[in-house]
């Protein structure tokens, strides 16, 4: 379930020691048989009944989601669905929409290949890695700088969404194609990684990889069987795997990451951009709910002060909308409201319920390209809204609100309109990977509105409780 390197020695009495990763601690209660394996060739160097603190010594540890899949720590310090210990069907299902992909994307003359983890785990034993969740695959375009590769990794996307795929944009470099069970949980992905060679003869594979594997490494394609399903390969995938992951690519080392030079970076996130920031967060977040809680969601006296500004039957976006009661809420006021969050395990929590008046739809706000569409499409159908934004907007990175002030605010907003939006201003202890714990001071949000020509009227100020305790909280319109 977890997999590290040794520390260095010490003069410790007990000798060595780690500690548990934070993620895993949560689910350590109770007991269960610990085993230490070295995973360069799995030999067991100690196994034996341990008990937990904190549960009855009688229940067992269950590191699972509320599905009930197993999780294991991923090379991102994140619990995660695996395919060990999954009896359900996804490795037969994630192969078979793999093959799917490869020969849609063979049909439209991309030269397609395995990379990553996949690549790795057929070169090793012919089979899925036990610890991976995905399949990765890139295609070498005919692109010669980065401008020309974002194109192409577009005009792909709009294919594999003609195709009726769920392809979501995570850079302008780099698709994920998402598969859902049938009650809309997550089931499985496949990412798909633009390659091109720049005109300095490098190879670029955005987000990590630049350096030399020449062209003819890589094209024309082979295949390799993995699992039994035969799926296109590297011309040479021992070339690819020394590149990415050196020359000791064959011996096992799950703790390993890539270590980009901070020039490849800052190269790949100026040109592409990283349009998934803080989803994963939000998709783990909501994922621990099999159903929508029926309780109150914290924001209902917001909502009730929001549609008491309101004209009647207005139409409403609620930014964010999460599970969808508040939503609900706005609608069961005699609104119209559509409901954009980037989340599609919050969006599966939201459908269902479905009540008249309300729409849910995915929307990335750090896509550009995405808000642009819909502004277009709102503007086409003469719509006019106003907007709900509860707990958003310091949720976010500061790029994905000027897009957000830039192309959907400046396109929809009229005098006659606003957004009402609830915005935590202190300074809590801030932790990066977590959006809830972020602030925006007011002063930084009148300077970013300003620059859109928007202005902000504060309705109210003061502490409210959110889920990590009371904070100070700022309640205003935003307005032309």
């Amino acid at each position: 379930m977890w997999s590290t390197k040794l520390p260095g020695h010490t003069r410790h009495p007990l000798g060595r020691r780690l500690a548990w990763p934070d993620a895993l601690r949560p689910h350590l209660r109770g007991r269960s048989t610990v085993t230490v394996r070295r995973s360069a060739d799995d030999t067991v160097l100690g196994t034996g009944d341990v008990v937990f603190g904190g549960a009855s010594r009688g229940r067992r540890v269950e590191v699972v989601d509320a599905q009930g899949r197993w999780l294991a720590m991923n090379k991102w310090d994140r619990l995660g669905p695996v395919l060990e210990g999954s009896d359900d069907g996804v490795r037969d299902r994630l192969l078979a929409n793999a093959r799917h992909i490869a020969d849609l994307m063979e049909s439209w003359g991309y030269p397609i290949y395995m990379v990553g983890g996949s690549l790795l785990g057929a070169m090793r034993n012919g089979g899925l890695l036990p610890h991976d969740d995905d399949i990765d695959f890139a295609f070498l375009s005919e692109a010669t700088d980065d401008w020309e590769a974002g194109r192409v990794s577009y005009e792909l996307e709009r294919r594999l969404t003609d195709a009726g795929m769920t392809a979501i944009v995570l850079s302008l470099a780099q698709i994920q194609v998402t598969f859902f069970t049938e009650t809309g949980e997550t089931d499985h992905y496949v990412d798909i990684f633009t390659g091109y060679h720049t005109e300095d003869g490098l190879y670029n594979q955005p987000f990590a990889l630049r350096g030399e594997l020449p062209r003819e490494t890589l094209v024309p394609v082979s295949t390799m069987t993995i699992d039994g399903v035969e799926l296109p390969a590297p011309a040479r995938p021992e070339a690819w795997l020394e590149f990415a992951y050196g020359k000791g690519w064959r011996i096992p080392d799950p703790s390993f990451v890539f270590v980009s030079p901070r020039s490849t970076r800052r190269r790949f996130d100026n040109y592409f951009g990283v349009f998934n920031r803080q989803r994963v967060y939000w998709e783990k977040h909501y994922e621990k709910q099999p159903t929508r809680p029926a309780g109150p969601s914290g924001g209902e006296e917001q909502v009730d002060r929001f549609v008491s500004l309101l004209p009647p039957e207005s139409f409403v976006i609620d930014l964010g909308c999460g599970d969808g009661r508040l939503t609900e809420r706005i609608a069961n006021a005699g609104h119209e409201v559509l409901g954009l969050d980037y989340s599609y395990e919050a969006l599966r929590l939201a459908r269902q319920h479905r009540p008249e008046g309300v729409e849910y739809r995915f929307c990335n706000f750090n896509n550009r390209h995405m808000l642009l569409e819909l502004t277009l499409e709102l503007i086409d159908q003469g719509r006019q809204p106003y907007f709900f934004a509860h707990h958003l907007l310091h949720e976010m990175p500061e790029l994905g609100r000027s897009d957000l002030f830039q192309t959907l605010f400046t396109g929809l907003i009229d005098k006659q309109t606003f957004c009402y939006a609830t915005v935590c201003t202190d300074d809590p202890l801030r932790d990066p990977q977590n959006p809830e714990t972020w602030s925006l001071r007011a002063t930084k949000l009148r300077a970013e509105a300003r620059r859109f020509g928007m202005g902000l009227h504060t309705v109210q100020s003061d502490d409210q409780p959110t889920s990590i305790g009371d904070r100070q909280t700022l309640t205003t319109l935003i307005w032309r």
